[in-house]
């Protein structure tokens, strides 16, 4: 398993982004909003790491760049502003209206039999019966755990990048109205 994603709910998005852009090197790599039902939206960037790789190759000769140094690729920023009354809005509001990472997104070969695994050994409960599915996305949201206060999420890929409805429909898994 790897970091596929660490999302941030925050108050302004592009002071957080330019705090990440600047700091550690991050890219915007998309922008786009989530429209939910009841007229309230948030508004997300995906970041891009600056170690970013897109073949195979090119990954194998970067982690033998050392000897001694074990080497992966950062993970993918996501990040979310709410307008006053959305769920982005209220979880800020609800941690004392301070900025947060709101989940670490983990990449899983299946979404299902690991949603299956943890809730077998106890180790999380999750926000929905079933994984949410879209075109080429897998994924699904444990409630907040109890030891470390982070959601998680499974996440498993045949395409690059968010799809809007699946992002809305973790969102709306999470609203506690």
């Amino acid at each position: 398993m790897r970091i596929d994603h660490i999302a941030y709910r925050v108050k302004n998005r592009k002071e957080a982004a330019d705090f990440l852009i600047n700091a550690f090197g991050y890219k915007i790599a998309d922008e786009f909003q989530i429209d939910f039902d009841d007229g309230t939206c948030a508004q997300c960037y995906a970041l891009t790491p600056p170690e970013k790789i897109d073949n195979a190759e090119d990954f194998n000769s970067w982690i033998h760049m050392s000897e001694k140094s074990e080497y992966h690729v950062p993970p993918e920023i996501f990040i979310s502003e709410g307008t006053p009354g959305s769920i982005v809005d209220d979880w800020i509001n609800e941690k004392g209206g301070i900025a947060a990472i709101h989940h670490i997104a983990y990449q899983v070969d299946d979404v299902a039999a690991k949603m299956k695994e943890w809730q077998e050994k106890g180790f999380a409960e999750f926000t929905t019966s079933e994984p949410i599915v879209a075109n080429g996305l897998v994924q699904c949201f444990t409630k907040e755990h109890p030891l470390t206060g982070t959601v998680y999420e499974f996440i498993s890929r045949t395409t690059k990048g968010f799809n809007i409805d699946n992002v809305r429909d973790l969102m709306e898994s999470t609203n506690k109205k």
